[in-house]
Order: C-alpha cells, then structure tokens, then sequence
C-alpha cells in the first residue's frame, strides 16, 4: 500500500484538495498531459472505495478518475473550460460515505458525482435524491441506478448481466450450475436467490455455496460441486478469490466452464490459465479492444499516466466503467453547455437531451428520460481466450428480447 496527496485540481491550478489513500500497486511516474485549458474550472466529485475490503477490484479507480481530468484539460477542457474533480475514498465505510458526499455537495459545490466506485452507495442515495445532486454513471449495476431516476446509468443492472450471462451457458449446452458466493456480506448471499430464479428459468440446476475469503483453501467445495455434476461455475467474491478456487478445483481434477459478470474482470485472468474459456456479460465495451475509438484513448491516457498499471490485477474492468462515466459526464455537459457556474439541473438537461449515445463505442446507447431511472436491457460479451479478452458476438451489443425482459421482471420481483 502507499499513501500520497494527490492534487485533485487537475484543471492546472495546481492547489491539492484532498488526501486520498490508494491501494493501487500502479506507478504515478508516467508523463502527465499539459492543460490547454484556463480560468475558473467546472468542479465535480468522484467517491471510490479505492482501500478497504474491496482494494483489489477498486484500487486504481481514483487514479483514473484524476487521469480522464488530466486528459481532457490537456483537449482544452469541456466547453473552453477546465475541469477540476474532487475525489473522496470510503474505505467501503458507509457512514464515511455519506460524510465524503456531504462534503462534495456541502463544501466543495459539486455540480455532480461522476463515475462512483462506491459498492455502499446506498448510504447516501437518499441525500443526493434530498440534494438533486446528479450521479453520473460509473458502478452503475448498482441498484440506486435502477430506482433512482436523479442516478444515470452507463450500463445495465446486474440482474440483466446475470439473466445474459446465464443464457450465455445454456446457448453452450450447460446443465448444472455451481454458484459460490461470499460469506462476508449479506448482500452476496441475497444474489443467490435471484440466481437461483434465472438459473431456474433456463432449466439449469441450481448448486449455492458459501465460501470465506480467508479459507486455506476450497476443496470440500470443489469436490462436492464435482460429486453434484455442476458443469459451470460462478464465483462471486474478488479477483485473488476467484483464482483460488479455481485452482483449488483444478486440484480436484474438477475443471468446468466459468460465468461471471461486470466487477472482478482483470488482468489477472488474463494470465491464470485456469479462467480460460471463461464467458462474461458486462455493462461496457471490451477494454482492450483498441479497435474501438474510444477504447483506445482510455488506454492511451492509461498508458500516458499510469505506464506501470496495465497487467496488473490493478488494471480491472472497473476503470473502464469510471472511465465510461466520466465520458458520459462530458457528452452531458457538452449537450447541455455546462460551466464554472451552471447547476446539477444544467447537466439534468444535458443528459436529458443526449439520443442514442455510445461514447465513441465503450457504451450502449443510453438516452435518459426525466422521472425515469435508465433500466437498459443491452449489455456486452466476453470470453478469455487464450491469454486474451475476446468478444465472441464482435464489438457490438446484445439486448433481451422484450419476452426475456418481461420474464426478468418477473423473477426479480421481492418475495413476500
């Protein structure tokens, strides 16, 4: 771990707002861009767990987050303006959270959150709704984004990740799923019972375990989903997690194909010859495909600033899903002509009169609807292929069919 101040007004003003713990094993050493851009700066806010239980997904979130400022002052700012971003880190600590959010909104005047990396948003869902901050997208498979319409997402829910990536198995022929998730947080052992649902409505067989991140190993439990014939696995828990299974399975002589979704995607996999084949359904384009223009400017300015990130475990597909919400920020404020002196109801409308935008390709195409949250049914593919993260249906997207919709609304209806 390493502790720095970071100067978080990237607009060229040089003054350091704020003291940000990292957890990232990237170097800051790279070459930062000079800013075209001057005079009084558009001021958001950017809220990680960058430390913490969850460090190992969301280490480096914050380190992009001030890479795109850096990068887009240096194209003159949005609108002739440069843009200064304000980063807090939770520690995955709610009431941290919510304080960090008073203060963005409170003393620091944001005109918006963009491209939160919190997984305990919930704790301040209802003060930013009270406040009408906007949040502009980032983890935006969280489910404030499908309730909240003052939440915009960038991407589809984990429900429909789940719903596509399950369908994914079944369109390969599989029978029996093994699911493993953490035992650390209620949440984790929520999602089995909507899993459980989809599983079920794919006629897949349906295997839900807990699992510790601080067991020795996982043995017993790769014996038995073997013993149960489970021929797809899931994992959910991070990245170092997930490749301790699977190699304690591989042990076992247990070896089946892999799902997962949007959140634990890293470099890492890309190196363990164990998540081979593994299918993935995701809220954003592939994010090292360079093939696609906007794709490669985010790994351009990545590798411009932070030359020593890229294959780590730091370099995760969360990144690119900050990096996506503050490109979704930018279309906003361009749309809606935002300044040094507009209101969170200024980038409303900039949002409100995007149509059809993708981002230069990392996106689906979102549009927003005042009063509505954004429920997108679209979401992309993946497989690790040899050492590589392909996109077996091409760059593009996927969306359910309004019947599979339908049948997701229905599965993912609250139990009484």
């Amino acid at each position: 771990m390493r502790n720095w101040k970071k100067a978080l007004a990237v607009a060229g003003t040089a003054a350091a707002l704020a003291a940000v713990t990292a957890c990232s094993g990237a170097s800051s050493s790279g070459t930062d861009p000079v800013s075209t851009a001057s005079g009084d700066p558009i001021r958001i806010g950017f809220v990680c767990s960058c430390s913490g239980p969850q460090s190992d997904a969301l280490g480096a979130t914050d380190e992009i987050a001030l890479a795109w400022g850096k990068a887009v002052n240096a194209k003159g700012g949005i609108n002739g303006h440069p843009v200064e971003i304000v980063v807090k880190d939770d520690g995955l600590d709610p009431t941290r959270s919510l304080q960090a959010v008073k203060e963005l909104v409170e003393v620091e005047k944001v005109v918006a959150i963009v491209g939160e990396a919190s997984p305990v948003v919930d704790s301040w869902v209802n003060y930013v709704d009270a406040q009408g901050i906007p949040i502009v997208g980032g983890l935006s498979f969280s489910p404030p984004f499908q309730k909240s319409p003052n939440f915009f997402a960038s991407g589809p829910s984990l429900a429909v990740q789940e719903y596509a990536v399950y369908k994914m198995a079944k369109e390969q022929g599989r029978s029996n799923l093994g699911f493993l998730y953490c035992g650390e947080s209620p949440a984790c052992k929520d999602s089995q019972v909507l899993a459980g649902k989809i599983a079920d409505s794919f006629d897949l067989g349906f295997e839900a375990m807990q699992i510790s991140a601080n067991s020795p190993n996982f043995t017993a439990q790769c014996i038995q989903l073997k013993e149960q014939g489970a021929d797809v696995l899931k994992i959910l828990n991070t990245s170092p997690v997930q490749s301790r299974v699977m190699e304690s399975c591989r042990q076992q002589g247990y070896q089946p194909a892999t799902l997962s979704t949007a959140g634990g995607l890293s470099d890492d996999w890309l190196k363990d010859p164990n998540f081979d084949g593994r299918l993935t359904s995701s809220p954003a384009a592939n994010y090292t495909d360079e093939s696609i223009p906007a794709v490669k400017d985010y790994l351009d300015a990545v590798d411009q600033q932070l030359p020593d990130l890229r294959g780590t475990s730091q370099f995760s597909q969360p990144n690119s899903l900050v990096w996506v919400g503050f490109e979704l920020f930018e279309a906003a404020a361009k749309a809606g002509n935002v300044g040094p002196t507009s209101t969170p109801d200024d980038v409303r409308k900039g949002l409100y009169a995007l149509k059809d935008e993708t981002l230069g390709g990392f996106s689906i195409p979102l549009n927003f609807t005042e009063g509505t949250p954004a429920n997108i049914p679209c979401y992309f593919t993946f497989e690790v292929k040899d050492g590589e993260l392909t996109s077996p249906a091409g760059p593009g997207y996927k969306c359910l069919s309004d019947d599979e919709v339908a049948d997701l609304q229905r599965l993912n209806q609250p139990t009484t």
